[in-house]
């Protein structure tokens, strides 16, 4: 029988489910010769039927080393990787196959996918742009694109796309429930809901993350009671809509139940995310970083000089749910500062430099004003754009060193305060320390030394602000810290939440509404339940003077 007929022979066995007829057929073509793409293909396909996933990603591997020009493989073996969880691997497979062929759309599509899952957004836009401009606008890749703008609060730009891919396929549950999600998001709550009862019908197995969505809508009107209840009619609640049960609990009183609720829906999203805190890796590094960056070697660090021809950038460092987006949205309120949200050039300015001890300043400061380009954050018509990306704290000697003249906006707020904040939100900042409440204080506890033993090496910061502060007095704080920065206070800046753009944060919905103290003290209600972490954060309670 000839090559090519064994090859159709084989094929059929597999069609058939003849899996062992398959894949002697297949064996057999490889003796003959290793390098047979089709043979490789089908022993590939024929141990994912049997669920051997190191026998299939074997093949495929080898038909890219045989054939680094052909596509197929690596987009096998990247999907083959994701199924296992392996993200990383599945991203690097993708980066390869476009540098084996930049033309590579469906390359492009899913590492636009892989790094949304990462919230690496510009960069997944980017991707996405690139695989439209290649095959033109298929649903999925408008559905890709428009959720990466809509994650990056680019509602504007993102409804369109979403539009499109939902008339595309009008029984699609996906396209409705962002659009649902955007509409929700620019305050369009009528709308929202609409959406959201074209989606029911459709929904099927789907239909509780509807109603968590329509939870959230009925929060955002004001009508806590019945979102609430629409909550509580279902026994079995996803981690998401546990906490979001409890936030609306905490809001109409029902401190204990809402505690429980937030436990439970942490636990359940760290184990079907298998995400965990590490924190003797994490504590190893800080203390790393204490000793590598201490007062002599600070001081013999290079500074990179001021490139005067593009905004420079504000960093606002804080723990999440301290205040940093509101800050951001004020600082932003002003004409000459934009908004650059949590960009993550500090990350990898650490990327770039392996040997601390042969760091370029220039190089650091350049990198980091070509990905803000990439932001849209340097062309002309301002003096700033901020970064609030939590993660900053970490590598701040690095970001002190190629912009030695930035202000540096440090946000406090009581520790407790934003332990109780974070247990109601799913974050995935600060190592993934979020899904436990030790965690989440251990880490707060670590950045705040942390913090404090760079600013005694000489670091330092130009400002920092309360929040507790801030609250009680707007007009005062806010004069304060343009002064800081070196420009004048607006009168927009007290009007913050008037803006029209929308904060990609969780914190959206609250930076929209005008300054209020309901947060201020919230710890109260759950004294008992932080007991146990009160001694971890004690001296982050004491650097910051709070009781």
């Amino acid at each position: 029988m000839a090559e090519r007929e064994r090859v159709s022979a084989a094929r059929a066995a597999l069609k058939a489910g003849q899996l062992d007829v398959a894949a002697r057929i297949a064996s057999e073509l490889l003796q003959c010769q290793p390098g047979d793409l089709d043979a490789l293909e089908i022993k590939a396909l024929v141990a994912v039927e049997q669920g051997d996933h190191a026998a299939a990603e074997e093949a495929l591997r080898a038909a890219i080393a045989h054939a680094p020009g052909r596509r197929w493989p690596y987009g096998d073996l990247a999907r083959l990787l994701v199924e296992q969880g392996r993200n990383e691997e599945a991203e690097s497979v993708a980066r390869a196959a476009l540098t084996a062929d930049p033309a590579n759309a469906d390359a492009h599509a899913l590492l636009g996918t892989l790094l949304a899952k990462r919230e690496v957004l510009v960069s997944a836009a980017a991707h996405f742009e690139r695989a439209i401009a290649l095959v033109g606008a298929h649903p999925d890749l408008q559905l890709g694109l428009g959720r990466v703008l809509l994650r990056q609060g680019k509602l504007d730009v993102a409804r369109p796309l979403l539009e499109s891919a939902a008339a595309a396929n009008p029984t699609a549950l996906e396209p409705i429930v962002f659009l649902t999600e955007l509409e929700e998001r620019a305050g369009r709550f009528d709308l929202a809901m609409r959406l959201l009862d074209r989606a029911e019908p459709i929904a099927g197995a789907a239909g509780k993350d509807i109603r968590l969505q329509r939870a959230v809508v009925l929060e955002r009107m004001g009508q806590a009671e019945a979102a609430l209840d629409l909550l509580e009619r279902d026994d079995e609640l996803s981690g998401a809509a546990l906490l979001q049960r409890g936030r609306l609990r905490d809001r109409l009183g029902r401190y204990a139940v809402a505690w429980d609720d937030w436990t439970r829906g942490k636990a359940m999203l760290a184990e079907r995310t298998g995400r965990s805190y590490p924190a003797d890796e994490v504590k190893r590094q800080a203390e790393q970083l204490a000793c590598f960056f201490d007062a002599r070697t600070v001081a013999a660090l290079p500074r990179a000089p001021l490139r005067a021809d593009v905004p420079q950038p504000i960093f606002i460092l804080g723990f999440p749910r301290s205040g940093t987006t509101l800050v951001e949205q004020i600082l932003a309120s002003h004409s000459n500062i934009r908004a650059g949200g949590e960009l993550p050039f500090g990350r990898e300015l650490r990327e770039l430099n392996v040997e601390l001890s042969e760091i370029d300043a220039e190089r650091l400061r350049d990198t980091y004003l070509a990905g803000a380009d990439a932001y849209g954050l340097t062309a002309p018509g301002a003096a700033y754009f901020t970064d609030k990306m939590p993660s900053n704290d970490m590598w701040l000697p690095l970001l002190r060193m190629a912009f030695p003249d930035s202000p540096m906006i440090l946000v406090r707020r009581h520790p407790l305060d934003v332990l109780t904040s974070v247990m109601g939100h799913d974050m995935t900042h600060g190592f993934h320390c979020a899904y436990r409440l030790e965690d989440a204080a251990r880490h707060l506890a670590l950045v705040d030394r942390l913090t404090a033993e760079y600013r005694a090496a000489g670091i330092g910061f130009m400002h920092e602000i309360k929040y507790e502060t801030l609250v009680a007095d707007q007009p005062s704080e806010t004069a304060r810290l343009m002064a800081a920065i070196g420009l004048p206070m607006e009168p927009a800046q007290l009007n913050f939440h008037e803006r029209d753009t929308v904060s990609p944060t969780p914190s959206y919905a609250q930076v929209r509404e005008p300054l209020n103290d309901r947060s201020i003290g919230r710890w109260r209600n759950y004294s008992a339940q932080l007991d146990a972490v009160r001694p971890i954060v004690a001296d982050a309670l004491a650097r910051g003077d709070y009781a």
